[in-house]
């Protein structure tokens, strides 16, 4: 196919304008929405990630956790190891800190650079040595380029990992095209096939479906080579293709003995809420899986219907034969079986189900995941969707050789691309905040729960405790079992102060979830405000009895001991908080109010000097220092850390009336009187520095009488 026969171009100008236009396409796809925040996955994966936000963290400790940040062979851990996609990130925030907008461009980059290899790939696709500028190869490209399935990828940060992997996934395919000669050295045979393995390796590192590049390779050299009327003969008697598949095979069972080594041949512990389709049984569980399968194809031909989540009851189980739904899945297998059957002897149209398939078998259910559907999981089997899309398209336009109707398919074919580029601007700015992302969940699935949980966890943070309320309860109704918007149900209760409300909750948090710890301490922690020290206490050990580090926990616990008048075991505990996490700063100044209302000075500055050492120039720190060497006589070195704290934060007027004491108990009552006047400056409503210089004031007119 020839866009325009007529207009002959150079060379250099045919690829300028060739590889122009998908950069073109990208820039405007994405390039205006790179703007916004950390969301979703993202908050998990890279802020609160130390493997991450850590500029200590070393390389080794990369080797050893998950995507998330856990300790790989921990049994909670999901099992996504993906050290190389972590250290991009952690690479990114050490030369430009957490910046999102950053991070999105580097995957509009990324994105980018696949678009513009996957003309090369489709040729090798395609095993041609030449192939037409505006044929089936280039249009294919387009089509995934500006394809709107593409943007939880390309706009949701944590796609990294699916971009990284794909330009493995693209360069292996390309480089394995080096075999394409009926005859190659040794030399390049054996180059190409280690390049290859190194370029799969790399990929599994970035995201687990790298593993279905040799398989892909395996796939497509064999509908290269064999003769597709006597298909297994003709494999069988091509000793060179049966030599190169055996060696993609053992390379294949490599990386996988491998990879299950590094997860110590354990696997991933999920939960029946992060995908009911995996633990439902019997004829259900096919039906469903099989429905699976005609959702995502729909998502590939109508990218209208997308969401950040699919989770819970988002897709009700198919149960029943007699479920209407099962009237889809017949439609998707005619239409595969006819596509296969019709084009049994045509090895691209194969190809194309192969680039299709073989990438998403990871997802396909035949191991068990932990979603329902994930349109990132669509990026690399998209490739397949558009070259069959493209193939068919061409194979049509030279079919019907008549003007108008040619004149109309390129019309269309550009009407998609405008649609598409549309559709991908609107969705990738969607992505820009959590706000945006979370509510256009509600149009596509209005009865996932997690949906309107995320709604309501925002809402909390943004203070907006009426909109939280409402969509948590909705959240329960959805999914009465739903054990996490239960414990924030319980707390923002628990905030309001109606604890009876709040201790159900948290209650029926633990009954569907017996090991949640951050639900025991909570629990704890309304007893405790009930003064119900011994419920309050076994809800503490009880959280601490599975998690053993647990500083939230054991400041709580340090708190009730405190309410309980056993000040010994209070700062014990605090102690032990400090331990596991020395910037833990409210145990600190716990411990420090602690030892000042006994007047035990001295120990106040052993406990402010051992916590300066982890939390330097904290001002709260610095000020309960300066407080206990006045009360102790040392004025001059008080007066040093105020100074200080002064210069630093000059808003503050705490410390110009901590000064001022200072200066009043030294007897330097001029200095006393500027300080408690400069800080009525800056807060004429201060009680303190009003009375204490009213103090100051009537004691000098005393004086004077």
């Amino acid at each position: 196919m020839n866009l325009n026969p007529t207009v002959r171009l150079s060379p250099s100008l045919l690829f300028i304008v060739r590889y122009g236009l998908l950069l073109v396409l990208s820039f405007l796809c994405y390039f205006f929405t790179r703007t916004g925040h950390f969301v979703f996955d993202d908050s998990v994966a890279i802020v609160k990630n130390a493997d991450v936000t850590n500029p200590r963290t070393p390389w080794e400790a990369l080797l050893r956790h998950d995507f998330w940040g856990a300790n790989l062979t921990d049994k909670k851990s999901h099992k996504s190891f993906r050290p190389l996609t972590v250290l991009s990130f952690q690479q990114e925030a050490r030369l430009f800190g957490l910046d999102p907008t950053q991070m999105k461009t580097t995957n509009w980059m990324l994105h980018t650079v696949i678009g513009l290899l996957l003309p090369t790939f489709f040729q090798v696709v395609s095993w041609k040595r030449r192939c037409e500028p505006w044929g089936v190869e280039y249009w294919s490209a387009v089509l995934f380029v500006v394809h709107p399935i593409h943007t939880e990828a390309v706009a949701g940060i944590v796609g990294r990992a699916e971009l990284l992997t794909a330009v493995g996934f693209v360069l292996a395919v390309i480089v394995y095209g080096g075999l394409i000669e009926a005859h190659v050295s040794i030399f390049k045979y054996v180059l190409v096939f280690s390049t290859v393995f190194i370029l799969t390796a790399l990929s599994v590192l970035c995201k687990e479906t790298g593993i279905t590049i040799l398989a892909t390779c395996a796939a497509l050299d064999a509908l290269t080579h064999i003769n597709l009327q006597r298909p297994i003969r003709t494999f069988l008697d091509n000793r060179p293709l049966v030599n190169r598949s055996i060696i993609l095979f053992l390379m294949t069972c490599t990386l996988i003995y491998a990879r299950l080594h590094v997860q110590n041949f354990t696997t991933p512990q999920f939960r029946d809420k992060d995908n009911i389709v995996a633990f439902s049984k019997g004829t259900t569980k096919v039906l469903s899986q099989n429905y699976l399968y005609c959702l995502n194809l729909w998502l590939l031909l109508c990218p209208d219907w997308l969401s950040f989540d699919w989770a819970l009851e988002s897709i009700p189980l198919v149960k029943s034969p007699s479920d209407y739904r099962v009237t889809f899945i017949v439609i998707f297998y005619v239409f595969l079986v006819g596509l296969i059957i019709r084009n049994r002897r045509q090895p691209q149209v194969l190809k194309g189900l192969a680039l299709m398939l073989i990438p998403f078998l990871p997802a396909s259910g035949i191991i068990r995941v932990g979603f329902v559907i994930a349109e990132r999981v669509l990026y690399i089997p998209s490739l397949g969707f558009c070259y069959l899309v493209s193939f068919g398209f061409v194979r049509l336009y030279e079919k019907l050789d008549i003007r108008w109707i040619r004149i109309m398919l390129g019309t269309g074919l550009l009407l998609v691309c405008v649609i598409f580029v549309l559709r991908t601007v609107q969705r990738s700015a969607e992505w820009a905040t959590e706000h945006i992302l979370f509510r256009s969940g509600l149009r596509v699935v209005p009865n996932n729960a997690k949906v309107h949980y995320n709604i309501a966890k925002l809402a909390t943070d943004q203070g907006d405790k009426k909109t939280a309320f409402a969509f948590y309860h909705q959240a329960l109704k959805l999914y009465p079992e739903y054990e996490v918007a239960h414990m924030n149900l319980g707390n923002l209760y628990s905030d309001a102060k109606d604890y009876q409300r709040a201790l159900r909750h948290l209650q029926k948090a633990i009954q569907y979830h017996e090991d949640f710890h951050t639900a025991w301490m909570n629990l704890g922690i309304v007893h405790a405000a009930l003064k119900n020290h011994k419920e309050a206490l076994v809800s503490y050990q009880r959280a601490l009895k599975g998690k053993k580090h647990y500083p939230n926990c054991m400041f709580n616990l340090g708190n009730l001991y405190n309410d309980m008048g056993n000040h010994t075991l209070a700062l014990a505990t605090w102690n032990e908080t400090v331990r596991q996490d020395p910037r833990h700063v409210k145990a600190w100044n716990n411990m420090i109010n602690v030892y000042d209302n006994g007047n035990l000075h001295d120990q106040v500055l052993v406990i402010t000097a051992r916590a300066l050492a982890h939390l330097p120039d904290h001002p709260n720190l610095l000020a309960a220092r300066a407080i206990a060497l006045a009360k102790m006589g040392n004025f001059a070195e008080a007066e040093k850390i105020y100074s200080d704290l002064i210069v630093k934060h000059p808003g503050e007027e705490k410390y110009l009336q901590n000064m001022g004491v200072l200066y009043h108990r030294w007897r330097k009552l001029d200095q006393a009187e500027r300080m408690y006047r400069e800080a009525l400056k800056i807060n004429p409503r201060s009680e303190m520095a009003r009375n204490n210089l009213s103090k100051l004031l009537s004691s000098r007119q005393k004086r004077s009488n």
